[in-house]
């Protein structure tokens, strides 16, 4: 049973392998080095931001969630993963989580205070985190009501699919969109953070594996339609010349 622990954490992990051919960079910094300048806005700009590489990792995992909802294999390895994890953990409650899942995106506010310039001003910054916030809770809670399902620890029908990692993952998108230009470890560190909040809902008890893997894909593909979304706005309001 210890392999569907190990899948765990490598399935959900493995988005951030996603991201690498996603600069927009002439050259990749050192992994010591914290920051390197960046490109001007008016090159680096994609003339298409949601090609279908760029967002098949993040399509699969929900669709493995959705096919999760209806294929009794799935549903039955959602169950030994659990009693697995239950199993020398069933007093383990935290907190944490409520708060780390807004870590990543909290992160990219408090690098640019300490005066590590991102990608987007704080105008531009906060209109792509509000957007991709807006489409990622009105997934998620449309998902919860129109699904129905039963959490693990059997206290309430809003299981599918998990709000938490859903967050953590758009913000860990929001950091490393903003900040791909740094060093891999801050920008996958993000991912890190958010993967460590998919795990955390599994041992509270609160979410099954499908669960978090579909609220993963649903937080990386929010905050790729919110860049996508507000490149085009602001071709068609304030065309680069």
């Amino acid at each position: 049973m210890r392999i569907y622990w190990c899948a765990i954490i490598l399935f959900i992990a493995h988005t951030s392998t996603a991201q690498g051919t996603d600069s927009l960079l002439p050259r990749r910094a050192p992994f010591n080095s914290f920051k390197v300048q960046f490109t001007s806005f008016k090159y680096a700009v994609k003339p298409s931001y949601l090609p279908p590489k760029k967002i098949a990792f993040p399509v699969a995992m929900i669709t493995y969630g959705f096919i999760g909802l209806l294929n009794k294999d799935l549903q039955q390895t959602n169950k030994e993963v659990q009693e697995e994890i239950r199993e020398n953990n069933s007093n383990f409650r935290t907190r944490i989580d409520d708060c780390l899942q807004f870590a990543p995106a909290v992160s990219v506010y408090a690098l640019n205070a300490s005066g590590q310039k991102g990608k987007n001003n704080f105008r531009d910054r906060t209109i792509l985190f509000g957007i991709s916030t807006i489409l990622m809770t009105g997934t998620v809670f449309a998902l919860k009501k129109i699904t129905h399902q039963l959490r693990p620890d059997g206290s309430a029908y809003t299981s599918f699919p998990s709000g938490h990692t859903a967050s953590a993952f758009s913000g860990a998108e929001f950091l490393a969109r903003e900040y791909a230009g740094y060093s891999p470890f801050l920008k996958y560190s993000g991912y890190a953070v958010a993967s460590g909040v998919g795990v955390l809902r599994m041992y509270n008890n609160k979410h099954w594996l499908t669960d978090v893997i579909t609220g993963a894909g649903i937080g990386i593909l929010s905050t790729k339609a919110s860049y996508w979304l507000f490149e085009k706005m602001k071709k068609r309001y304030h065309p680069i010349t």
